[in-house]
């Protein structure tokens, strides 16, 4: 049963059903024994009638004809003395809405959130211990949503169904969220095989509120993951509603993990488990160190232009079509071709906190990964990748990432 949102007290619709048994009667007997209410057994033996199960009842909340009713947390339907047997919930247009009952029957709720100013009818039927059952009908209808909120998220259409081992589920809001609790609720992941994982919240890059799904560990290849964010009608705070549900399933693809060791200044690529690659690099220099710790691929292209500017460098550097780019930081870090730099892979770091190679190795890195796709730097002077920028989820310690839930220690 949902909770969060304030519950309509007044109105409760109740409908028993009573129920009548009848006991056939018999002959009085010469042993002065009375007649009706007791029948003799099979070979001697013998027991009362069953008595009548009690009747079912169903409450449906809100009331009958109530307005501007929470689109989260409010409406459910109930059974006492029997369990919910069905329940259809339509809107004006006969769109049904998605429920289930909970284990033992008696609570029947919404999948997901319903949708602002909205009219719903209700058809529930419940049934008692014999099979006996009672109808009940409503119609109620939700608040309006004076103010919404969006969100942008990953992983979509363009990773095309498969995803690194180290790919996150993200999702960036347009809005701040003040009850994250309310939104993380709609949000699910179902994992084959199930695997541990925890939303966790953060502050993008670029100073908006966002929320990361990644499991304890790195994804084993061959899973397939399942999302969800249900979250048209779920309430954000501040009167703000969401419009949109979203989700997908991708399957994690082969482990590829990259290794940039900045104290050997070079590059291993392991494919599952195994090094297929070493490639000499030239990374950040002493005045520009590139970024420690997990990275996370975020996407890549063959064909970038690179000006200082746009990463808050001032003029330090305007290329044009610089080849084999693997984007691994919203801040503008990559690895990407840098046949400026030759004569220095593998000897000397000289740029300005990218990862840089020969044309011929950038092209093989290039090829070989893909979103979701690991690079660790390891060995350097520069502090470890900030969560928000980019996806350096990994980078958080598994106890911190889930109290950065907001429903740490709830069942979620």
């Amino acid at each position: 049963m949902r909770t969060g949102a304030a519950r309509l007290a007044a109105g409760l619709l109740v409908v028993p059903l009573f129920l009548t048994a009848c006991s056939s009667g018999g002959d009085s007997k010469s042993d002065g024994k009375p007649s009706g209410g007791v029948s003799e057994g099979p070979a001697g033996g013998g027991g009362k009638n069953k008595p009548p199960a009690a009747p079912a009842a169903l409450t449906i909340t809100p009331a009958d004809g109530a307005k501007s009713v929470e689109t989260d947390g409010v409406f459910t339907v109930n059974a006492t003395s029997g369990k919910v047997s069905s329940v259809v919930v339509t809107d004006a247009d006969g769109k049904a809405v998605e429920g289930a009952a909970s284990a033992d029957g008696a609570t029947w709720t919404p999948k997901a959130p319903l949708a602002n100013g909205t009219k719903y009818t209700v058809v529930a039927k419940a049934a008692n211990a014999d099979g006996a059952e009672v109808t009940a009908n409503s119609s109620f209808t939700t608040v309006s949503a004076a103010k919404t909120f969006d969100y942008a998220y990953k992983p979509d259409d363009q990773d095309g169904g498969t995803l690194g081992v180290g790919g996150v589920i993200s999702i960036k809001f347009d809005k701040p969220v003040k009850d994250k609790a309310a939104i993380e609720r709609n949000l699910s992941v179902v994992s084959e095989p199930a695997t541990e994982g925890s939303w966790s919240w953060l502050t993008d890059h670029d100073g908006n509120d966002r929320v990361d799904y990644r499991p304890k560990e790195y994804w084993k290849p061959g899973t397939k993951v399942t999302w969800a964010a249900n979250l048209a009608g779920a309430k954000s705070g501040d009167g703000t509603y969401g419009t949109k549900n979203r989700g997908g399933t991708f399957t994690v693809r082969d482990s590829i993990v990259a290794t940039a060791d900045l104290a050997t200044k070079h590059l291993t690529i392991a494919r599952n488990g195994q090094v297929v690659n070493t490639l000499p690099i030239s990374a950040g220099g002493p005045s520009y160190p590139t970024w420690t710790g997990v990275m996370v691929v975020m996407d890549k292209v063959d064909g970038i232009d690179m000006d200082s500017e746009t990463v808050g460098l001032g003029d330090a550097y305007n290329m044009k079509n610089v080849r084999y780019a693997v984007h691994l930081s919203a801040s503008g870090t990559y690895s990407h071709a840098a046949p400026w730099n030759a004569g220095k892979f593998g000897k000397v770091h000289d740029s300005h906190g990218c990862i840089g190679l020969s044309t011929a190795d950038a092209k093989i890195l290039f090829d070989t990964v893909n979103s979701g796709d690991v690079v660790e730097v390891i060995n350097g002077t520069e502090k470890q990748l900030a969560p928000g920028n980019g996806f350096g989820d990994w980078n958080v310690d598994w106890e911190t990432w889930v109290k950065n839930s907001a429903l740490a220690g709830a069942a979620q």
